[in-house]
């Protein structure tokens, strides 16, 4: 695709925000990024809509529903509308704004289907990686004592049942004897939680999110980086978690989601398991065999950098968007 001129419409507020990573991507790229960020703006859209006159953009990417959808639809009149969307769910609010879409994208392949009965050019697009966030300066002897661990867990443990499953399971990993810690969201302070926040699995917390540099060295000082995708029945639904602890170096151990395989090998880039039973039998066995556990982290980490970084993906995209006719070549 010839270099464009994009809108994108995100929040910037937080360093994590997937805005970021887009926007180095496509500028990598070659292309313009016209950056419209939602933090404080009214949501009638008056300004987005202005702005889109003024510049002229080749398209308009945003992700959620940042301005009500008639926005959007306002939009079309005078660009191309792309949405990417970033969870592997289908709320109530979600299916107008992709019918007033030119191209819906969305992270998990098995929903393809189901959005393309609203919109038949819906397509799958997995997230990725952006090395230039996670750069590690240096190591020091402070930072091994914080952040070492034989297992990591990065995420929330929040009282939302998709969070339950998960204290469950690191539970039984603090059982095996295995030193873990976790990063995150503070558990919150509840009556029904105050046995969890001082048990086991509460002194085990490393007091923070992390992100960023400090994220860079969790997966480079733990042994074994451990995650849950919310969705594993849903095929290709993996979060973008995956490809940022893998690209950072982690041995990456993670529940099995259904088609995983195409994106990185089981047993040579990353680890997968079905059960609880198999993911404690797998912890054990890669804890006590260091070699292995670092080729097949050095492995993972070669392939992210190679294949799943927003370089990569933002490319992929700009070919799909081509190809369906959305942008001119």
């Amino acid at each position: 695709m010839r270099p464009c001129r994009l809108i994108l419409v995100a929040d910037y507020s937080r360093p994590w925000n997937n805005a970021w990573f887009y926007e180095a991507g496509f500028e990598k790229n070659g292309h313009t990024v016209v950056r419209f960020d939602t933090k404080g703006h009214k949501q009638h859209g008056t300004e987005i809509v202005a702005l889109a006159k003024e510049v002229h953009p080749d398209f308009v990417l945003h992700t959620k529903d940042e301005f009500p959808v008639h926005v959007f639809e306002e939009l079309r009149r005078i660009s191309r509308v792309i949405q990417w969307y970033p969870d592997p769910v289908i709320p109530e609010w979600l299916p107008p704004y992709v019918k007033e879409c030119d191209m819906f994208l969305t992270m998990a392949e098995g929903l393809v289907d189901e959005f393309r009965k609203l919109n038949l050019n819906s397509f799958w697009l997995t997230q990725a990686f952006e090395p230039s966030f996670f750069r590690l300066s240096a190591i020091s002897e402070d930072d091994r004592a914080i952040f070492s661990a034989d297992v990591a867990f990065v995420g929330n443990l929040g009282s939302k049942p998709q969070y339950l499953s998960r204290r469950t399971a690191l539970e039984r990993v603090i059982g095996t004897g295995a030193a873990l810690k976790w990063w995150g969201p503070k558990i919150p302070w509840k009556i029904t939680n105050i046995p969890l926040v001082y048990g086991k699995l509460g002194r085990a917390y490393g007091g923070r999110f992390v992100w960023g540099e400090e994220y860079a060295k969790v997966a480079r000082l733990s042994k074994i980086f451990l995650a849950f995708d919310s969705k594993p029945e849903l095929r290709k639904s993996m979060s973008a978690r995956m490809y940022t602890a893998v690209g950072c170096g982690a041995f990456y151990i993670c529940r099995h989601v259904d088609g995983i395989e195409d994106v990185l090998v089981p047993d040579k880039e990353i680890v997968t398991f079905h059960t609880e039973d198999e993911m404690i039998d797998k912890i054990g066995f890669y804890l006590r065999n260091d070699d292995a556990r670092r080729e097949i982290a050095a492995a993972g980490k070669a392939r992210v950098l190679r294949d799943h970084i927003y370089e990569v993906r933002i490319h992929q995209m700009c070919s799909m968007i081509e190809k369906a006719g959305i942008v001119a070549p």
